[in-house]
């Protein structure tokens, strides 16, 4: 059946059923054309016309009987939502029911079942209480059966009553008194002597005849053991002994005898001989190598004085101990001797000390000559020390002599106006205190020159009795130095002596010593 309202259709199918199709109708109902006027033209007409067509087919569907698979599966679906749903709910339920029937028997607290089995099982409870009574019921059923055969009016106990006439402690005790006296007469019989067969005669016989008559034996074997310790008897004990006592006697005598060549005193004799003879040869050696270095050394030190190199080295010694002993006061000292001063070409001045800023006549200066030389005497000394002065423009001079070359006019200390004149040896310590003497009061001249002017600087009566003061503490210091050291070397040459003497017999004890223990132990051995 046709329907002239609607043109034919006209149809481009797709490749599957899954991709849309274009349709092209002609429409010429009223009543859709009126629904399709309600639409704008567009996609909204558009959506509207597939939305119709769709309803429209659904229905031609459900009139033919067909069944729409999307419509089943999600039927289907909501089918089982509720089944679900309504499950879920009877479950819930039916947990509710259990849990509160499980609670009302098994709650720890107020569940039936925890009551029941409180009561049957507290201390007064159903089951204490038939545990009880059966236990009274065993207990006198014993004690019926005890009273019957073990009780006091029991059958046993009339028999083992000591009282009375009772038959079988009788026949006990009679029976245990024949075994006991049988057994007293057997034990009496065996220490009787005139019972032949007893114990008491066999140990006797026994007795006789392994060791015969005792008091015998004992004799014979007394007589034997004096005899032993008798010294008319060759050979007893004794006599032996005391043969050996006097054979070692004899041989420690002549071990300790100078007149036997092979006894262990001469031995150690000619030893100690020989050591001594060793130890001169070797101590005759070290003194001739000894005095051959000191010859050497003497030779060499007696060049050196001949030669000019001398007074260079007594120069640098001298600068040494001088830059030691300005150092601790917080002065400069400085050499000099190889640079050309004020002066030209004169190198007169070897060693400049500047005094310190901390002293009151900071920045003076003191010159230092040094002077290995026989051939100066005091009043070239004093003007050499002049020309030093100026050369070094100092306020002061200190004209040190080498006390191995100094002329017979140098004194050992003594100040000339501005110079002082002093004696020193670098290998001798005591001589220090002579430079440091002068050193102090070359110190103290340029203090006053500083502290007065020069208008003053001529008045040093004070400075020369000071001086001469310390130089008359200085010769008793040097008197107390060199007898102290003369007591040193004699304490240490002493104490020398006596340490060789006693380690000269502490090794001659040790021999002695070793010797007579070999002796003692080949006596030892031999006996």
């Amino acid at each position: 059946m046709s329907n002239p309202d609607i043109a034919p259709i006209q149809t481009r199918p797709s490749g599957s059923s899954s991709e849309p199709a274009i349709v092209t109708f002609a429409v010429n109902d009223p009543e859709v054309l009126l629904a399709l006027g309600e639409y704008p033209e567009g996609s909204a007409r558009t959506n509207f016309l597939v939305t119709a067509l769709k309803v429209g087919v659904l229905s031609l569907k459900a009139a033919r009987g067909t069944l729409d698979t999307d419509t089943v599966r999600r039927e289907g679906d909501r089918l089982m939502e509720q089944l679900g749903e309504r499950l879920n709910a009877w479950r819930g339920k039916f947990e509710e029911r259990v849990t509160g029937s499980l609670s009302h028997y098994f709650d720890p607290k107020e569940g039936l079942f925890v009551e029941r089995v409180d009561r049957l099982t507290k201390a007064d409870g159903e089951l204490a209480t038939v545990v009880r009574q059966q236990v009274r019921d065993a207990e006198q059923s014993l004690s019926k059966v005890f009273d019957q055969f073990i009780g006091e009016n029991s059958l046993l106990l009339k028999a083992l009553d000591p009282s009375g006439d009772n038959q079988l402690i009788a026949n006990l005790q009679r029976t245990l008194d024949a075994v006991v006296q049988a057994q007293n007469v057997s034990i009496l019989n065996q220490f009787s002597l005139d019972n032949k067969e007893g114990a008491l005669v066999r140990f006797l016989s026994e007795l006789t005849s392994k060791h015969g008559d005792l008091n015998k034996a004992l004799s014979e074997d007394m007589q034997s053991v004096v005899a032993e310790f008798s010294l008319d008897k060759p050979d007893s004990a004794l006599s032996r002994l005391v043969g050996q006592v006097e054979a070692t006697q004899r041989r420690l005598t002549a071990e300790l005898s100078l007149d036997s060549e092979n006894s262990a005193l001469k031995r150690m004799y000619l030893m100690l001989q020989e050591h001594q003879r060793i130890n001169v040869e070797q101590n005759t050696r070290l003194a001739e190598t000894l005095n051959a270095a000191v010859q050497a050394l003497q030779a060499r030190r007696e060049e050196s004085l001949k030669s000019t190199r001398h007074g260079l080295e007594f120069e640098a010694a001298l600068g040494d101990h001088l830059r030691g002993l300005v150092a601790a006061g917080g002065d400069l000292a400085q050499d000099t001797g190889a640079t050309t001063g004020l002066i030209p070409n004169c190198k007169v001045g070897d060693h400049l000390i500047t005094i310190g800023p901390e002293k009151v006549a900071a920045g003076a200066r003191i010159v230092v000559e040094a002077k290995e030389s026989a051939s100066y005497d005091l009043n070239k000394t004093i003007e050499e020390a002049e020309v030093a002065r100026r050369n070094r423009s100092a306020g002061v001079c200190v004209f040190v002599h080498s006390t191995r070359t100094a002329h017979g006019s140098i004194p050992v200390f003594a100040r000339y106006g501005h110079d002082i004149v002093v004696r020193w040896d670098a290998e001798d310590p005591a001589g220090d205190v002579w430079l440091q003497a002068a050193l102090m009061v070359a110190t103290a001249l340029s203090v006053k020159a500083a502290t007065h002017g020069k208008q003053d600087a001529a008045s040093f009566d004070k400075i020369d009795k000071a001086i001469e003061r310390v130089r008359k503490h200085i010769e008793g210091f040097e008197e107390i130095n060199t007898s102290a050291t003369t007591v040193q070397k004699s304490a240490e040459r002493i104490l020398k002596r006596a340490k060789l003497m006693e380690e000269g017999l502490a090794g001659q004890v040790e021999s002695i010593v070793e010797e007579f223990l070999k002796l003692k132990d080949r006596a030892a051995d031999e006996q």
